[in-house]
């Protein structure tokens, strides 16, 4: 009975059967959704590898190969070449695939240019492309971003844009040797170089395009002047004698060097763009950076040689003005007796050297000079050389003056100093000399003098004789006497008694006008100077030549540090 219990419980019951509802939905549906997707992702993801065309006009393909020539950004691939069409203008033109992450590199003012070896008078370049053959760099522009068609250099530029610094103009009718690559120069410091060399056919001029680094960017302004530099510079003038040895670069290429005139403020800063005349050298840069406090008419009687154009005018030992113009053009109704000479003060130096009250006291203040005895003379500044300058001071002993106005330039009074005063009082001298009339004394006291030995021969003789002669005697006597009184007045005439005295004056005024040239003389000692510096600039270039024979190659890197000199034997 419990065994038949077991069964019936193992049995399973018919009586209802197990109805399940189905599924309506299968995971399997799932798998081309996926698939799908997958496909949109790499179809997405080739695109994206795959990137965008820019197309840029070249005017030759050298050196380019599709597929194996490189587009690159700071040494980066960031593409490459796709295709190369040759038009019918025969331009060439290149496909270049720029892969997506750097396509905001494309913008406007972005630059392409080929990079291949380049051997240039000023410098070789490209030479690592000799093993690894020619690619395509880009420079970033900083305009909007989405342009793609561009026109390539055929030369790279010598900084791009994307560098940071200040980009300027130079204008300019002489350029010189001043060309692409010529280095810019602060007070003999490399801070930028010479991008560009265009001419202008319109004007007749030439615009250099200057690059200055960012780090010095604030030496210039708007009162910095420009001015080329160019081989050896040899000045002599009235410092004495400057020798400038450039570098060898310098020699090849030139310089452009920039600054502040003397007394020159700094002015406001400026942008990218600006423009500068560039001065063909340093003397017409400072003529040229003269700001004018005031004109000055001078009329000298004595010769201006040695005072040219430029030459500098001091008041006591201060420069304060230059000579702007030296012509008998000046004064309309002239004479050649005087040499009109035009001079211009420079109000920046007035500004640095007085204080501002003297300053402004305008006319007042010239008016009160002229009454202290202000003169203008001119004096050497160099014995070597001859050169002149002007130099104003007081001179009390020449009376007060009144201010003049001659042909609309304000009149200053002249004085003549130094060797030309000098000149003058030996010329005065010979001449008082010449005007005394010694030939005529001299036949005179002869004639006296005959006619006095021949009356004592007379009365010798009559002497001799006897008495009835006596009476002639006497009248030989009277003879005598009346020649003594004429040799007695020629030697008291006021022409006779003048000539001690006339020599004596005379010496005195060459002693006087000699002391500059004595051993205690501002003349003597200007003199020592200049032969000092004569003497110390021939041994520099003594030095020079010896190290030049010596080592050749000091020109390219310098002056050797060490003490490995080569021995000279005794001469």
């Amino acid at each position: 009975m419990a065994e038949s219990k077991q069964s019936t419980e193992m049995e399973p019951h018919h009586d209802h059967p197990d109805v399940r509802r189905g599924r309506r939905f299968s995971w399997f549906w799932f798998l081309p959704l996926i698939i799908a997707v997958l496909g949109l992702w790499l179809v997405k993801r080739h695109f994206d590898d795959v990137g965008e065309v820019v197309r840029v006009s070249f005017s030759s393909a050298e050196g380019l190969s599709v597929g194996k020539t490189e587009v690159r950004c700071r040494a980066v691939i960031i593409g490459e070449l796709e295709n190369i069409t040759l038009t019918d203008d025969l331009e060439v033109e290149l496909d270049l695939r720029i892969k997506p992450k750097h396509l905001h590199l494309l913008r406007e003012g972005s630059q392409f240019w080929v990079v291949k070896p380049r051997i240039s008078a000023g410098s070789i370049s490209g030479l690592g492309t000799v093993f690894s053959g020619a690619y395509i760099e880009l420079d970033p522009g900083t305009g909007d971003q989405g342009k793609r068609e561009y026109v390539g250099l055929d030369v790279p530029p010598p900084t791009p844009n994307s560098v940071p610094g200040l980009r300027l103009e130079l204008v300019t009718e002489n350029p010189g040797i001043v060309d692409v690559g010529t280095g810019v120069y602060f007070e003999n410091n490399l801070v930028g170089k010479i991008e560009s060399r265009v001419f202008d056919p319109e004007h007749g001029e030439v615009v250099l395009g200057a690059f200055i680094e960012e780090k010095y960017q604030n030496l210039v302004n708007t009162n910095t002047f420009f001015w080329g530099v160019s081989g050896l510079q040899l000045r002599i003038g009235a410092d004495g004698v400057n020798v400038d040895f450039p570098s060898l670069d310098s020699l090849l290429r030139g310089q452009v060097a920039f600054g502040l005139m003397e007394g020159e403020l700094e002015g406001e800063p400026i942008s990218d763009g600006f423009v500068y005349r560039l001065f063909s050298n340093l003397a017409e840069a400072e003529a040229n950076g003269v700001e004018s406090e005031g004109e000055f008419l001078l009329l000298f009687e004595q010769s201006v040689r040695g005072l040219t154009v430029g030459s500098a005018v001091e008041f006591r030992g201060l420069k304060v003005g230059r000579v702007s113009e030296i012509s008998y053009g000046l004064v309309e109704e002239g004479s050649d007796e005087l040499t009109p000479v035009l001079i211009q003060l420079n109000k920046r130096l007035l500004e640095k050297y007085f204080p501002p009250e003297l300053l402004d006291e305008g006319g007042k203040g010239i008016e009160k000079a002229l009454k202290k005895g202000l003169r203008a003379s001119l004096k050497s500044g160099n014995l070597l050389t001859g050169q002149m300058f002007v130099d104003m001071d007081y001179y009390p002993e020449e009376g007060a003056s009144e201010i003049a106005v001659l042909d609309n330039y304000l009149l200053l009074p002249t004085v003549e100093t130094g060797l030309g005063q000098l000149e003058e009082r030996v010329n005065q001298v010979v001449e008082k000399i010449n005007n005394v009339p010694i030939e005529s004394l001299v036949t005179q006291l002869e004639a006296t003098t005959l006619a006095a030995q021949n009356t004592l021969h007379i009365m010798n003789d009559k002497l001799q004789s006897t008495g009835p002669i006596f009476a002639e005697s006497q009248a030989t006597l009277k003879e005598m006497k009346e020649s003594l009184a004429s040799l007695n007045k020629v030697l008291s005439s006021e022409s006779t008694q003048a000539i001690p005295n006339d020599v004596r004056i005379t010496l005195a005024q060459i002693n006087e006008t000699l002391k500059p040239l004595s051993n205690d003389g501002a003349v003597y000692g200007d003199l020592r100077r200049t032969m000092d510096e004569l003497r110390s600039a021939t041994r520099s270039i003594e030095r020079l030549t010896d190290t030049i024979g010596d080592k050749p190659n000091s020109l390219l890197f310098g002056k050797s540090n060490g003490s490995d000199k080569i021995p000279r034997a005794k001469r």
